[in-house]
């Protein structure tokens, strides 16, 4: 078990005024068997009133509105919380077995699952273990390769990516591979951003692997959001009104 302390801002600039804003952020972490949250604050500006609920994947959803013109919302959550990666989690939802928006695999991901299924044996365990290794091997961190709306099969076509891009094709061949696999959001030893990993269904429990550093997720991994990939997990989704809508975002956060 571990005690941390997690803080997390965006700030949001429009090229312009808009109004009738609409929007819901996946920022405040769930409570869950492995992290206990002992505090959390959530600020948000300019100020409006908002509204607590939860999603299909159990992420903590907050909605509001802001009818009047604006040209920026920022907001940003400060806690502490206690993590401990020896409790296990067992929310399982079928529909992690099954090709998503950004999981799918093309021809080109099927045909590498296939070159490896042979030396892909052993238990759930072993099996994501050597796929995360053997993706490791293929795929290069590099930022600006991708996007947010880059696919699985689009980033392992470059061979190039972020932690979003991992975790997706990782996901992609656990499916492939018959594995139950889930994307999570959260915060890491990995200060400035926020990251991505994925966990694997074991039969009764999941188990987190983080396949952009390649390595088992511990108890310096805060989640905030999970589901099937990137699209149930973003921090930030609204709908807005005004000339211009193009935004500028600017991002920080800490785990310590």
């Amino acid at each position: 078990m571990k005690q941390v302390s997690f803080y997390y801002s965006t700030k949001l600039t429009f090229d312009d005024y808009v109004h009738d804003h609409s929007f819901a952020l996946r920022i405040i972490p769930p409570e869950t068997e492995t992290q206990k949250i002992t505090a959390c604050n959530l600020n948000i500006s300019p100020y409006v009133s908002t509204q607590q609920t939860k999603d299909a994947f159990g992420n903590n959803v907050t909605a509001g509105y802001l009818k009047g013109d604006h040209r920026f919302l920022d907001f940003e959550i400060k806690g502490t919380a206690r993590t401990d990666c020896t409790k296990h989690r067992t929310d399982y939802m079928p529909c992690y077995l099954y090709p998503s928006e950004y999981t799918k695999p093309d021809g080109e991901l099927k045909e590498f699952y296939g070159e490896i299924k042979s030396k892909c044996t052993g238990t759930v365990q072993d099996r994501a273990e050597y796929l995360c290794d053997t993706l490791s091997d293929v795929m290069e961190y590099q930022k600006g390769a991708t996007d947010t709306a880059t696919t699985a099969a689009d980033a392992f076509g470059l061979k190039k990516g972020v932690c979003q891009d991992f975790s997706h094709i990782l996901i992609s061949l656990l499916r492939l591979d018959g594995i139950a696999a889930r994307y999570i959001a959260g915060l890491a030893f990995c200060n400035g951003e926020t990251h991505s990993w994925v966990e694997y269904w074991t039969g009764d429990h999941w188990e987190g692997i983080d396949p952009s550093n390649n390595c088992c997720v511990s108890d310096d991994y805060l989640v905030i959001s999970q589901g099937r990939d990137f699209r149930d997990c973003a921090i930030d989704r609204g709908v807005m009104f005004g000339n211009h809508t193009r935004q500028l975002q600017l991002v920080r956060s800490v785990l310590t």
